[in-house]
C-alpha cells in the first residue's frame, strides 16, 4: 500500500507541474498574464536615447523630438507614459486613429509614425528582451508622433518664416515660447489633440469643403472641350454645387436658360472670374480644374489657418492679395467688400537676376509682390503727396521721360537735388544711367496723383499702406496685380466712412469737401468752412491733411487660394504669386495625398 501511494503521490505532482508551465503562445499576441519586468522595459527604453545604442527603427523613423523627449523621459526615470505594460498596448488605439484621419486636416497622416509604431506593436510577444525593445521603440514614436500632432494642429506643419523669410510678417508664434512638453503632461491627451485645431469660423468650413471634394474625386472629371456641350457643363456645375438637382430638372436646361447662365455667373464669381454667365475660354479653363487641385488648394489655405489667426479680432480689415479684395469684419461678420489692386508679381527671371546683382552688386531685380503683412490704420492722409520710390524712378520715371520730354511737367512733379528744388524743364534724364539718377521726384496733390485722393496709413517695414487711385481701368479686369506693392482701393470714401465711425471731429462729408467732391447738404459745406481751420490745424501742410483716428483699426494683408463664403460657396483663385507652389514642396510629402 505504501508503494501504491508513493507512486499516486507522484503521477500528481507531475501533472501539477505540468499544468504550471507556461504554454507555447502560437497566436502571437501577447499571453493574459506574461511576464512583464517593469525594470526591465525602463532600462530597454533608457538604452533607445543612446544613440550608440538605438535600434535601427529609430534612427531611421526621421523622428523629430528625440533630444527632447529623451530630456522628458530622463526626469521621469525612463518610466514610460503610452504603453505602460503588455496589458495595456491598445490603449494607444484612439490615439492612433486620431493620427489616421489627419487627412481632414489637410496633413498626411504619414508624418505621425503610423505604420512603423504598427509594426512594432505586432512584434511584441511576451516578456523578453526583444520586446521590450518593440514596444520602446512604439513608445518613444509615439510620444514623438503627439508633439508632432501637437505642434502642427496648433501652429502648422509649416514655418512660413522659413520658406517665406522676405515676404511673410504676420505674427507667428515664437517657438522659443512655445510649451512643447505640455501634450504629455495633461490629464487625457487624446482630448488635448482634439481640441487644438484653429477656432477659426473659416478653418471649420473648410474641413466641411475637403470631405466634400474627397467625395467628388471618387468620380473623376470628364473633359469638356467647349460652351456646345451644355449638358456636360451643367452636370459638372452641379457637382460643384451650383446647381440643385433636386428642385430642377437639369435635362432641360440650355445655354440660354436663365437658371444656367445664374449658375454659371456664380461659378465665374468663385473663381475670380468676372460674372458675366457667358462660357468663354477662362471658364472653360476653370470648369476642367482637376479636383486633386482643388483639394491642394483647400489644404494650403488651412494650413495657413494654422500659422496665424486673427478672427478674435472684432474689428478688423483683410486684404487677400490673390482675391485682390479688401473684406471689412466686425463681430465676426463681414460688413462689405471693395476691389483692390496689388503688386505685380515677379519677372520670371527674377531669382537669376537676383544671384547676378548678390555676385556683381549691380542692377538689383524689383520685387514689386505686396508682402503679407500687418499693422494697425493709425491716420489718413488727404490730397497725399507722393515721393517716388527709386525702383521707380529707374523703372517708371526715367522711361517716361524719356519718351516725353514734357513727362514731368505734365504730371506735376516737382524734382529736388542734394534737398534743393531744380526746375523741371531743366531735367534730362538721358544724361544719366538709370541707376545712378542723382534726383527726388515729388508729385503735388491734385488731378493725376498716384496715390490719388486719399492714403490709409499704418506702420510696417516695407512702407506698404492702402491708397485712392487715378487709374480706374485694373477694376474693371479680375487680374490686378498691377501695383509697385501698396495696395489700391477702388472705394477709398466707403473704407473712410468704416475709419471714421464714432470720429469726434472728422466723417465723410468733411473728407470729401477737403478732398474737392461736391458735398449735396449746404449745411455740411458751411459747418465745415467754420471749422476747417482748427481741424487742419499742426496737421497740415499746404493742400495735404492729416487725419487722426481716435481708434486705431488692424489691417492684415494675406494669401488665400481657397476659402468658403458666408453662403457655403467654396471659392477658389489663381496662385499669383507662386506662393503656393513653394508651399507644397514643404507640406505634402511626394506621392501620399
Amino acid at each position: 500500500m505504501t508503494n501504491k501511494y508513493h507512486l499516486f503521490y507522484i503521477i500528481a505532482l507531475v501533472f501539477f507541474i505540468s499544468a504550471c508551465k507556461p504554454q507555447n503562445n502560437r497566436s502571437g499576441r501577447i499571453d493574459n498574464n506574461p511576464e512583464f519586468s517593469s525594470a526591465d522595459y525602463q532600462q530597454s527604453l533608457h538604452n533607445r536615447f543612446n544613440k550608440e545604442d538605438s535600434s535601427s527603427v529609430i534612427k531611421s523613423s526621421g523622428i523629430e523630438y528625440f533630444d527632447t523627449l529623451k530630456s522628458y523621459y530622463s526626469t521621469r526615470d525612463f518610466q514610460p507614459l503610452f504603453i505602460k505594460n503588455f496589458d495595456k498596448i491598445s490603449s494607444i488605439n484612439p490615439i492612433l486613429d486620431l493620427f489616421s484621419n489627419a487627412w481632414e486636416h489637410g496633413i498626411q497622416p504619414a508624418m505621425y509614425h503610423l505604420e512603423l509604431i504598427k509594426s512594432e506593436i505586432s512584434k511584441i510577444s511576451g516578456g523578453n528582451a526583444e520586446s521590450y525593445l518593440h514596444m520602446s521603440n512604439a513608445e518613444i514614436l509615439l510620444s514623438d508622433a503627439v508633439l508632432k500632432y501637437a505642434c502642427h494642429l496648433r501652429y502648422g506643419v509649416v514655418n512660413p518664416n522659413k520658406i517665406f523669410s522676405e515676404s511673410y510678417f504676420l505674427p507667428v508664434v515664437d517657438s522659443a515660447k512655445r510649451d512643447i512638453f505640455k501634450p504629455l503632461y495633461v490629464e487625457n491627451v487624446l482630448e488635448y489633440l482634439k481640441g487644438l485645431q484653429p477656432k477659426n469660423p473659416q478653418y471649420k468650413k473648410l474641413l466641411a469643403a475637403l470631405v466634400h471634394f474627397y467625395n467628388l474625386s471618387n468620380t473623376g472629371w470628364t473633359p469638356i472641350k467647349n460652351n456646345s456641350q451644355t449638358s456636360l457643363i451643367v452636370e459638372r456645375l452641379a457637382s460643384l454645387g451650383f446647381i440643385d438637382t433636386t428642385k430642377i430638372n437639369t435635362g432641360n436646361l440650355n445655354k440660354k436658360d436663365s437658371v444656367f447662365i445664374r449658375a454659371v455667373a456664380k461659378f465665374q464669381i468663385a473663381n475670380g472670374l468676372n460674372g458675366d454667365g457667358s462660357i468663354g475660354q477662362p471658364t472653360l479653363e476653370k470648369l476642367n480644374v482637376p479636383i486633386h487641385e482643388y483639394i491642394e488648394k483647400i489644404k494650403l489655405s488651412m494650413e495657413r489657418f494654422r500659422w496665424s489667426t486673427y478672427s478674435d479680432t472684432a474689428r478688423y480689415i483683410m486684404v487677400n492679395i490673390p482675391d485682390f479684395r479688401l473684406h471689412v469684419i466686425e463681430q465676426g461678420k463681414e460688413q462689405f467688400e471693395i476691389k483692390v489692386c496689388t503688386g505685380k508679381k515677379k519677372p520670371a527671371n527674377y531669382y537669376e537676376r537676383l544671384k547676378l546683382y548678390n555676385k556683381t552688386r549691380r542692377s538689383r531685380p524689383d520685387d514689386w509682390e505686396t508682402p503679407q503683412i500687418c499693422g494697425e490704420v493709425s491716420h489718413l492722409v488727404l490730397n497725399p503727396t507722393w515721393t517716388v520710390p527709386t525702383s521707380i524712378v529707374k523703372e517708371e520715371i526715367f522711361r517716361e521721360s524719356l519718351k516725353d520730354s514734357n513727362y514731368l511737367q505734365r504730371k506735376n512733379f516737382k524734382v529736388f537735388r542734394n534737398g534743393k528744388l531744380v526746375n523741371s524743364a531743366d531735367v534730362d534724364l538721358k544724361k544719366y544711367s538709370p541707376n545712378k539718377i542723382p534726383f527726388t521726384f515729388v508729385q503735388d496733390p491734385g488731378a493725376g496723383n498716384a496715390l490719388g485722393k486719399i492714403k490709409f496709413m499704418f506702420m510696417n517695414k516695407f512702407g506698404v499702406y492702402l491708397h485712392d487711385t487715378p487709374t480706374r481701368g485694373p477694376f474693371s479686369r479680375s487680374y490686378r496685380a498691377v501695383s509697385h506693392g501698396c495696395v489700391r482701393v477702388e472705394k477709398p470714401f466707403q473704407l473712410a466712412d468704416f475709419l471714421l465711425r464714432n470720429n469726434s471731429k472728422w466723417n465723410l462729408d468733411y473728407i470729401k469737401i477737403e478732398t474737392g467732391f461736391a458735398v449735396p447738404d449746404k449745411t455740411k459745406v458751411a459747418e465745415y468752412k467754420l471749422i476747417r481751420s482748427e481741424l487742419r490745424r499742426n496737421s497740415s501742410f499746404g493742400k495735404t491733411t492729416e487725419v487722426k483716428l481716435e481708434q486705431h483699426i488692424p489691417v492684415f494683408i494675406d494669401y488665400f487660394t481657397a476659402w468658403v463664403n458666408d453662403d457655403g460657396t467654396v471659392n477658389f483663385r489663381n496662385d499669383v504669386y507662386d506662393k503656393d507652389k513653394i508651399l507644397k514642396q514643404y507640406l505634402f510629402i511626394p506621392g501620399s495625398m
